[in-house]
């Protein structure tokens, strides 16, 4: 019997993984009130980044609508997504954090806030290893789901 997302304790469902989630969010917010003036070049480029960030996450967002959660754990009645951007990476939302953060950083010509951005990789590489067990569990097509979508996050890298 499947216990229902509701009956999981926070731990069970990653409830930590999205308090360090949310605490790298905020450390990385509070770097980017420290931006600078870059050239127009760079700001652009960091526009990009960004605009690109919303495609990417928006769309998955929208695919997943009302089954979306900041925990890792599934809620109850979601089904697993293989088109759109989750035909490219597994976890396209965390793709467009990644990229919107960065994108932010360098339009803002804030190294901090871009090493920080970058540390967002790790994170969700970790969040990630945790997530999928629990996509496993859930849905019997996952590791097929999972050969054949090879990257987790980023895309011809990890």
């Amino acid at each position: 019997m499947t216990i229902k997302f509701e009956q999981k304790s926070f731990r069970e469902r990653g409830g930590w993984w999205v308090v360090i989630q949310f605490a790298l969010f905020g450390l990385i917010l509070l770097a980017l009130t420290r931006n600078r003036d870059p050239v127009l070049s760079i700001r652009v480029l960091g526009w990009l980044m960004v605009g690109g960030a919303v495609i990417i996450g928006g769309s998955a967002v929208w695919m997943l609508r009302d089954k979306l959660t900041a925990l890792p754990a599934p809620m109850d009645g979601a089904v697993l997504h293989d088109r759109g951007p989750f035909a490219i990476v597994r976890h396209p939302i965390y793709s467009g954090v990644i990229l919107g953060f960065c994108g932010l950083a360098v339009k803002g010509g804030n190294p901090l806030a871009l090493l920080l951005s970058l540390a967002l990789i790790p994170f969700f590489y970790a969040k990630t290893s945790f997530e999928e067990a629990l996509l496993a569990d859930r849905f019997a097509s996952y590791g097929e789901y999972r050969d054949r979508v090879r990257y987790r996050v980023l895309p011809w890298i990890l």
